[in-house]
Protein backbone atom coordinates (compact mmCIF):
# COMPACT_ATOMS: atom_id res chain seq x y z
CA UNK A 1 0.00 0.00 0.00
CA UNK A 2 1.24 3.60 -1.05
CA UNK A 3 2.80 5.64 1.74
CA UNK A 4 0.23 8.50 2.01
CA UNK A 5 2.32 12.03 2.06
CA UNK A 6 3.09 13.66 5.44
CA UNK A 7 2.60 17.37 6.24
CA UNK A 8 4.31 19.97 4.10
CA UNK A 9 7.71 20.78 5.52
CA UNK A 10 7.95 23.68 7.70
CA UNK A 11 9.15 26.56 6.21
CA UNK A 12 12.05 28.65 7.84
CA UNK A 13 11.82 31.37 10.24
CA UNK A 14 12.22 34.70 8.84
CA UNK A 15 14.97 35.34 11.83
CA UNK A 16 17.27 32.73 10.64
CA UNK A 17 17.10 33.91 7.30
CA UNK A 18 18.54 37.08 8.22
CA UNK A 19 20.95 35.37 10.67
CA UNK A 20 22.50 33.70 7.96
CA UNK A 21 22.72 36.97 5.57
CA UNK A 22 23.87 38.94 8.45
CA UNK A 23 26.44 35.73 8.88
CA UNK A 24 27.50 35.61 5.14
CA UNK A 25 28.25 39.46 4.83
CA UNK A 26 30.23 39.54 7.68
CA UNK A 27 32.29 37.06 6.10
CA UNK A 28 32.81 38.39 3.09
CA UNK A 29 33.71 41.29 4.46
CA UNK A 30 36.22 40.18 6.60
CA UNK A 31 37.79 37.98 3.85
CA UNK A 32 37.52 41.20 1.38
CA UNK A 33 39.35 43.42 4.14
CA UNK A 34 42.84 40.99 4.80
CA UNK A 35 43.14 39.89 1.33
CA UNK A 36 42.02 42.86 -0.66
CA UNK A 37 45.15 44.92 -2.26
CA UNK A 38 45.95 48.07 -0.68
CA UNK A 39 47.02 49.84 -3.76
CA UNK A 40 44.30 51.11 -6.53
CA UNK A 41 42.81 48.45 -8.80
CA UNK A 42 44.80 47.36 -11.76
CA UNK A 43 44.20 49.17 -14.85
CA UNK A 44 45.32 47.56 -17.87
CA UNK A 45 44.50 50.31 -20.28
CA UNK A 46 45.48 53.37 -18.01
CA UNK A 47 48.99 51.34 -17.18
CA UNK A 48 49.92 50.83 -20.94
CA UNK A 49 48.96 53.99 -21.83
CA UNK A 50 51.13 55.74 -19.20
CA UNK A 51 53.69 53.68 -19.54
CA UNK A 52 53.93 54.48 -23.32
CA UNK A 53 53.55 58.06 -22.74
CA UNK A 54 56.91 58.05 -19.98
CA UNK A 55 58.77 55.89 -22.71
CA UNK A 56 57.78 58.81 -25.26
CA UNK A 57 58.69 61.85 -23.38
CA UNK A 58 62.31 59.99 -22.31
CA UNK A 59 63.15 59.38 -25.82
CA UNK A 60 62.08 62.78 -27.03
CA UNK A 61 64.38 63.89 -24.20
CA UNK A 62 61.92 64.99 -21.16
CA UNK A 63 61.70 64.45 -17.78
CA UNK A 64 57.68 65.10 -16.23
CA UNK A 65 57.22 66.01 -12.93
CA UNK A 66 53.81 66.39 -11.16
CA UNK A 67 53.03 69.92 -9.82
CA UNK A 68 50.67 70.26 -6.86
CA UNK A 69 48.08 73.10 -7.18
CA UNK A 70 46.51 75.61 -4.45
CA UNK A 71 44.57 78.07 -3.89
CA UNK A 72 45.66 79.88 -1.01
CA UNK A 73 44.12 83.21 0.38
CA UNK A 74 47.58 85.68 0.47
CA UNK A 75 49.77 84.37 -2.52
CA UNK A 76 53.49 83.78 -1.84
CA UNK A 77 55.75 86.30 -2.32
CA UNK A 78 59.28 86.33 -3.35
CA UNK A 79 62.06 88.90 -2.06
CA UNK A 80 62.94 89.17 -5.63
CA UNK A 81 60.35 88.75 -8.31
CA UNK A 82 61.07 87.18 -11.46
CA UNK A 83 60.97 89.80 -14.55
CA UNK A 84 58.54 87.27 -16.92
CA UNK A 85 58.20 88.41 -20.60
CA UNK A 86 55.05 87.19 -22.64
CA UNK A 87 55.67 85.15 -25.63
CA UNK A 88 53.83 83.39 -28.40
CA UNK A 89 51.31 80.44 -26.57
CA UNK A 90 51.47 76.68 -27.20
CA UNK A 91 54.49 73.91 -26.32
CA UNK A 92 56.86 73.05 -27.94
CA UNK A 93 56.26 70.41 -30.89
CA UNK A 94 58.45 68.14 -29.60
CA UNK A 95 56.99 68.02 -26.64
CA UNK A 96 53.07 67.65 -28.01
CA UNK A 97 54.10 65.01 -30.36
CA UNK A 98 54.87 62.94 -27.13
CA UNK A 99 51.81 63.43 -25.05
CA UNK A 100 48.93 61.20 -25.79
CA UNK A 101 46.58 63.28 -24.22
CA UNK A 102 47.02 67.15 -25.56
CA UNK A 103 46.79 69.33 -22.11
CA UNK A 104 43.88 72.07 -22.61
CA UNK A 105 45.66 75.02 -21.25
CA UNK A 106 44.50 78.58 -19.88
CA UNK A 107 44.43 81.43 -22.57
CA UNK A 108 47.37 83.50 -20.60
CA UNK A 109 48.52 84.17 -17.51
CA UNK A 110 49.09 87.26 -15.03
CA UNK A 111 50.74 88.85 -11.93
CA UNK A 112 53.32 86.19 -11.57
CA UNK A 113 55.21 86.14 -8.63
CA UNK A 114 58.26 83.53 -8.80
CA UNK A 115 61.78 83.64 -7.17
CA UNK A 116 64.54 83.70 -9.38
CA UNK A 117 66.83 81.87 -7.41
CA UNK A 118 65.73 78.44 -6.35
CA UNK A 119 67.31 75.77 -4.37
CA UNK A 120 67.70 71.67 -5.74
CA UNK A 121 66.47 70.54 -2.57
CA UNK A 122 64.09 73.01 -1.49
CA UNK A 123 60.46 73.15 -3.64
CA UNK A 124 60.57 75.80 -5.90
CA UNK A 125 56.60 78.31 -5.28
CA UNK A 126 55.23 80.42 -7.90
CA UNK A 127 51.87 81.98 -7.82
CA UNK A 128 49.81 83.55 -11.06
CA UNK A 129 47.02 84.57 -12.28
CA UNK A 130 45.44 82.12 -14.80
CA UNK A 131 42.90 83.57 -17.31
CA UNK A 132 40.56 81.27 -18.55
CA UNK A 133 38.26 81.23 -22.14
CA UNK A 134 35.04 80.86 -19.73
CA UNK A 135 33.92 80.57 -16.22
CA UNK A 136 32.90 77.02 -16.36
CA UNK A 137 36.73 76.22 -16.61
CA UNK A 138 39.38 75.77 -13.95
CA UNK A 139 42.85 74.60 -13.34
CA UNK A 140 43.08 70.98 -12.33
CA UNK A 141 46.24 69.48 -12.92
CA UNK A 142 49.78 71.02 -13.38
CA UNK A 143 53.17 69.06 -14.90
CA UNK A 144 57.00 70.51 -15.43
CA UNK A 145 58.66 69.00 -18.43
CA UNK A 146 62.54 69.63 -18.24
CA UNK A 147 64.49 69.03 -20.93
CA UNK A 148 68.42 70.34 -21.30
CA UNK A 149 68.01 73.83 -19.83
CA UNK A 150 64.37 74.50 -20.78
CA UNK A 151 61.39 74.26 -18.22
CA UNK A 152 57.81 74.10 -19.65
CA UNK A 153 55.38 74.31 -16.49
CA UNK A 154 51.72 73.39 -17.93
CA UNK A 155 49.12 73.84 -16.28
CA UNK A 156 46.03 71.79 -17.32
CA UNK A 157 41.91 73.39 -17.32
CA UNK A 158 39.05 71.11 -17.53
CA UNK A 159 35.29 72.13 -17.42
CA UNK A 160 33.53 72.23 -13.91
CA UNK A 161 30.89 69.87 -13.92
CA UNK A 162 26.95 70.45 -13.71
CA UNK A 163 26.32 74.19 -12.96
CA UNK A 164 29.61 74.88 -11.10
CA UNK A 165 30.87 78.44 -12.49
CA UNK A 166 34.61 79.81 -11.45
CA UNK A 167 34.06 83.60 -9.64
CA UNK A 168 35.98 85.41 -11.98
CA UNK A 169 38.24 84.25 -15.19
CA UNK A 170 41.44 85.02 -13.69
CA UNK A 171 41.95 82.63 -11.11
CA UNK A 172 44.90 82.94 -8.45
CA UNK A 173 46.65 79.54 -7.91
CA UNK A 174 49.94 78.51 -6.40
CA UNK A 175 52.53 76.24 -8.46
CA UNK A 176 54.08 73.97 -5.44
CA UNK A 177 56.70 72.16 -7.63
CA UNK A 178 59.02 69.39 -5.59
CA UNK A 179 62.36 69.92 -3.97
CA UNK A 180 64.76 67.59 -6.37
CA UNK A 181 62.67 68.10 -9.42
CA UNK A 182 65.68 70.57 -11.18
CA UNK A 183 69.67 70.13 -11.24
CA UNK A 184 72.16 72.77 -10.32
CA UNK A 185 72.45 75.17 -13.23
CA UNK A 186 71.10 78.02 -15.63
CA UNK A 187 67.19 77.87 -16.91
CA UNK A 188 65.05 79.27 -18.91
CA UNK A 189 61.49 78.86 -17.89
CA UNK A 190 58.05 78.45 -19.90
CA UNK A 191 54.31 78.96 -18.19
CA UNK A 192 52.99 77.74 -20.96
CA UNK A 193 49.60 79.02 -22.41
CA UNK A 194 47.31 78.16 -25.34
CA UNK A 195 47.14 82.23 -26.36
CA UNK A 196 50.42 83.72 -24.47
CA UNK A 197 53.02 82.37 -22.82
CA UNK A 198 55.22 83.59 -19.59
CA UNK A 199 59.19 83.12 -19.66
CA UNK A 200 61.98 84.21 -17.41
CA UNK A 201 65.70 82.79 -16.14
CA UNK A 202 65.99 80.46 -13.27
CA UNK A 203 69.30 79.98 -11.63
CA UNK A 204 69.18 76.80 -9.62
CA UNK A 205 71.37 75.59 -6.93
Amino acid sequence: MPKLPGPPSKPWSMKWIALAIILFMAGYTAVTLQYRKPNKAYEPFNDMKERGQTRNLLTAGYQRIPVRIDRPTNPHRHESTVDAKTIPGDIPHTLRESLFDQPVMADSYDQLNAGVHANTLMPYILSVQSVTADLKQQTTAAYVYVRGDRIFIIPEIEKLEGGLLTRRRDNTMRLIIPGGAFKPGDYQVTLAGAKSSLTWALQVH
